[in-house]
């Protein structure tokens, strides 16, 4: 026994790192653990509704980064400002072009809603996006296509530019009355400044009264003063209500 003790190979080097790899190694994996395991507790208690939100709030903005690029689109193919129509049978508010129209849209190649024109599809926006308090509301649960509106700073238009005598007002798509945590939400989404938690105010009415969808003519209207955001989700200040809260979408910037 002596002898054997006495013949017995001292620990190598190389299997003492062997060791000291496997000890580090454990301790990687189970801080790795810990992390992935913190991370499902922490997602498990998070707001089911925000994360709802989050994801309508997402199709939103991507629903309205598709209508720009199909407004566009036809402008590439030379369709003028003015002629470009966002009729459709879905809605309440008729978009047809009256006879008078400078630059009046006739066919299809002129429609946002057609395969020979926009080539994009008309969506109705769930009804779970809205505040109920829009019922009656020309406007409500649908895309709103207002005429006159300037966006101070998106286009050629700077402060004041609905008043200025200039031809600069903008195409624009608007959701009405959708409910404010949704608006908030858009916001988060976007990089807006929800100043205390809720969505900046209008400067004054976005729009008038009635609702006047665009029909082929620019007038000077209304204005929606952000500094050059081409998208946001406001409180409305005049028209739209201040009750209420609306996403806006600049389509084509003049």
């Amino acid at each position: 026994m002596l002898l054997m003790a006495l013949h017995r190979p001292a620990c190598r080097p190389d299997e003492s790192g062997n060791v000291m790899f496997y000890i580090f190694l454990g301790i990687a994996l189970f801080a790795a653990l810990s992390f992935a395991v913190a991370n499902i507790m922490s997602s498990g208690t998070a707001d089911p509704k925000r994360e709802t939100r989050m994801l309508e709030a997402t199709d939103v903005i991507q629903y309205g980064d598709g209508l720009k690029r199909a407004v566009q689109g036809m402008r590439i193919l030379n369709i003028a400002d003015a002629q470009i129509s966002f009729e459709n049978p879905h809605t309440g508010i008729s978009y047809t072009h009256p006879p008078l129209a400078p630059q009046r849209c006739t066919s299809d190649n002129c429609r946002v809603f057609t395969s020979a024109g926009g080539g994009f599809t008309y969506i109705k926006p769930p009804a779970n996006w809205f505040d109920t308090q829009g019922i009656g509301d020309t406007s409500f649960k649908q895309w709103f296509f207002p005429r006159g509106v300037c966006v101070e700073g998106a286009g050629q238009g700077g402060i004041g530019c609905n008043s200025d005598g200039e031809d600069n007002e903008e195409l624009i798509a608007v959701l009405t009355w959708i409910k404010r945590d949704l608006c908030v939400d858009i916001n988060d989404r976007l990089g807006v400044t929800n100043p205390g938690g809720n969505p900046p105010v209008a400067a004054g009415n976005v729009w008038m009264s009635g609702n006047q969808p665009f029909v082929g003519t620019f007038v000077e209207e209304a204005v929606i003063a952000r500094g050059g955001q081409t998208a946001g989700c406001l409180r409305g200040a005049g028209v739209p209500p201040s009750n209420s809260y609306f996403y806006y979408k600049v389509l084509l910037s003049r």
